[in-house]
């Protein structure tokens, strides 16, 4: 596909609600089952990213997103600064077309610029391969304890196991600490 694509790295500060409305837009086509959290301006799901990067149209349309917020979790009682990375999206129409590779290395790009030891996110076992292919290594035995939040912000513990992923940024992978995660928040 040779559609006219601008890409672009912004805080979350200066994202007007016109900016929110066309993300939300994108994650409720692209998590269809989750489309009643991204109503009208409400572009995140849990804890807003400070920086995303987008790809959009000519129309401004928003066609890929990927938010980061850098966050400490504590894992095997030693807290970890990590670019907690989510709301990986990618417009249906440019699936399978190489984008989401561009827009990994985009957000691989934005953890370096914040100089982070890692970059940190949760997959679904489908989308293992994916991230795996860019250099994101996962722990599928570890245990992650986390709060959920619905739609209408009620907190509910959850607990995890597999599906975890670690991107070495700033550090070495091996330097990366054995044991459980507990995330001290919510997640993007």
């Amino acid at each position: 596909m040779t559609e006219d694509i601008r890409w672009e790295v912004v805080e979350e500060s200066t994202l007007s609600l016109p900016d929110h409305e066309a993300i939300a837009a994108l994650l409720g086509q692209a998590f269809p089952d989750w489309s009643h959290w991204y109503v009208g301006g409400r572009s995140w799901a849990g804890m807003q990213p400070e920086r995303r990067v987008l790809a959009r149209d000519a129309d401004d349309v928003v066609l890929a997103h990927v938010g980061i917020r850098r966050m400490f979790i504590t894992v095997g009682g030693r807290d970890v600064l990590v670019g907690d990375t989510g709301l990986v999206a990618v417009s249906p129409r440019l699936q399978g077309t190489g984008k989401g590779r561009d827009l990994m290395e985009r957000a691989h790009a934005v953890l370096e610029g914040l100089a982070l030891p890692y970059g940190f996110l949760g997959a679904g076992e489908n989308r293992v391969p994916f991230y795996a292919n860019l250099g994101w290594h996962v722990f599928d035995d570890v245990v992650a304890d986390y709060t959920a939040f619905t739609a209408e912000g009620a907190g509910l513990p959850m607990t995890d196991q597999g599906g975890w992923m670690v991107l070495p940024v700033a550090e070495r992978l091996e330097d990366w600490p054995a044991g459980p995660i507990w995330l001290n928040g919510q997640q993007v």
